[in-house]
């Protein structure tokens, strides 16, 4: 009787190297986190030898036709365009290099997207086409956001049809990870306070932090900056927000440190107890009230004794309107739809 133990352990072998099918269909929610473990044990970084192996066959997907909710490919011909596999990742930088290699005769192209998770919310970042049948494509990235979320596809561009199928690897990929790196902050919270969001951090005695700037989005996807806070002060540290009239809003913060480098910190989401389309705030210093509202909306303010001192059209968004000439006191400003009433005092 033969020996079977050689045959066992080179389809143990094989194993560690199997095609995967991770992503598969065609809709980009499927997408799964890219593993960096998949380009350890590369021989180099020109060929697949020793990295994990994937397919974009039939097996793996079900029809040839790309998504329908990303952009169209600004690389190869999109009637010559087929079976996507998607992945996902969070950048280790600014800067990542994905790095493909096939085992067979497919012409590959990737495709990579900041925005997401809504379909058609997707925008196109890159886009990199092979020159032919297995000689490798490689699509580098930058302006990449640490702490943000990215989308890439990988697929086949070819006119035989047979090339638009085939194995392939990640060996020579770098800058991409599956989780967020940790930041060194010993909190990070916030809260809805009145009419403002109330947010706090802590960072350690060791974090060398020269100053943090907020950030907000509306979508959790797209964001921008609110305010730059210095690190001059001993923590805690803190920053008072305008929610404006959105139900649900994203913070993070972007640690810059003495060295000139930065990263980001977890996201926050705040949700707002369900409101009327109309939030307000009055400045004492520059008396001057700030009103955002959803639709175009007739206010009225109005003096303690019921008086009526001004009417106003706000159109949607926020609206400034100064007080500066009303007497000390307190004062209403009517909301007309619901006759509601929303106080404020004036001190001169």
């Amino acid at each position: 009787m033969k020996n079977l133990l050689p045959l066992f352990f080179a389809l143990l072998s094989l194993s560690s190297v199997a095609q995967q099918c991770p992503g598969g269909g065609v809709d980009f929610s499927s997408a799964v986190l890219f593993d960096p473990g998949w380009i350890y044990g590369c021989n180099t970084g020109t060929s697949c030898n020793g990295g994990v192996n994937f397919s974009n066959l039939t097996a793996c997907q079900p029809t040839t036709a790309l998504d329908a909710c990303a952009p169209a490919p600004s690389c190869g011909n999109v009637a010559q365009n087929g079976s996507n596999i998607w992945f996902k990742f969070y950048p280790l930088g600014p800067t990542a290099t994905i790095s493909c290699f096939q085992n067979t005769s497919l012409v590959i192209c990737i495709q990579a997207f900041s925005g997401g998770p809504a379909c058609g919310s997707l925008t196109e970042i890159g886009c990199s086409k092979s020159g032919g049948p297995s000689s490798g494509v490689q699509l580098s990235l930058t302006g990449l956001l640490p702490g943000q979320l990215y989308y890439f596809r990988v697929f086949g561009s070819s006119t035989p049809q047979s090339q638009r199928t085939g194995i392939y690897c990640f060996c020579g990929t770098t800058g991409l990870n599956n989780v967020v790196l940790p930041v060194a902050l010993e909190s990070f919270r916030g809260f809805v306070a009145g009419d403002r969001v109330d947010l706090e951090w802590t960072t350690p005695p060791s974090g060398n932090y020269d100053y943090f700037e907020v950030q907000k989005s509306t979508d959790g996807n797209t964001y921008s900056d609110i305010a730059r806070v210095e690190a001059t002060t001993p923590p805690p540290y803190s920053y008072l927000d305008d929610p404006g009239i959105a139900d649900t809003l994203f913070y993070r913060l972007k640690l810059y440190t003495n060295d000139n480098n930065y990263a980001y910190s977890a996201v926050i989401p705040i949700t707002q107890q369900a409101n009327d389309g109309l939030r307000f705030y009055f400045d004492a210093s520059s008396k001057e009230l700030q009103i955002t509202v959803r639709q175009t909306t007739s206010v009225a303010i109005v003096g303690a004794a019921g008086m009526l001192i001004k009417t106003l059209v706000l159109t949607p968004g926020r609206n400034y309107v100064s007080v500066a000439g009303l007497a000390s006191g307190i004062y209403f400003l009517h909301d007309t739809r619901n006759n509601t009433n929303k106080r404020f005092f004036v001190f001169n």
